[in-house]
């Protein structure tokens, strides 16, 4: 990679503070529906997020246990930043099925953060939504949403606590 010829020295932007609410290390227990060849199961999951890159960047890993009912469980790994040409948070990542997806929100509304772009995996591509909620007391939910023939419909749904 080459260096950037200009390098702004200014501070991570504010908006970035909207996201503290999901440092930490966090327990999730919830809902996977079932899709194409996936039953409907249970989850239980880690996530942990940390500031890194020098404040710019919100790392964070999704890992759902292994049980009898999730023989294959789901990873994500990836990074919530901000883009300021496009006025607008973001997420990037990769994750355990062979997949990645990028993501854009305006920000928190009330107690919600939605962010919305293209998941692409196996060969496809499709909108999805992640809503994340702030529910207070150390907890948080998100509801993940998949597009398809036009119709939304939830992947999965869980409600996370802070360890």
């Amino acid at each position: 990679m080459t260096a950037l010829a200009h390098h702004d020295e200014s501070a991570p932007d504010s908006m970035l503070r909207q996201l503290d609410f999901m440092v930490g290390t966090w327990r999730c227990s919830g809902t996977a529906f079932a899709m194409a060849d996936m039953p409907q199961h249970a989850t239980s999951a880690e996530v942990t997020s940390k500031w890194d890159e020098s404040g710019y960047w919100l790392a964070a890993t999704y890992a759902e246990k292994k049980t009898a009912e999730n023989a294959h469980p789901f990873r994500f790994t990836g990074f919530f930043g901000y883009d300021p040409e496009i006025k607008k948070l973001v997420v990037g990542g990769v994750d355990s099925m062979g997949g990645y997806s990028t993501g854009a929100s305006d920000g928190m509304s009330g107690d919600a953060l939605v962010f919305s772009g293209p998941w692409h995996m196996h060969g496809m591509t499709a909108n999805t939504r992640d809503t994340f909620r702030k529910l207070g007391n150390g907890r948080m939910s998100h509801t993940g949403e998949i597009e398809q023939n036009g119709k939304w419909s939830k992947v999965g749904e869980e409600t996370c606590t802070k360890q």
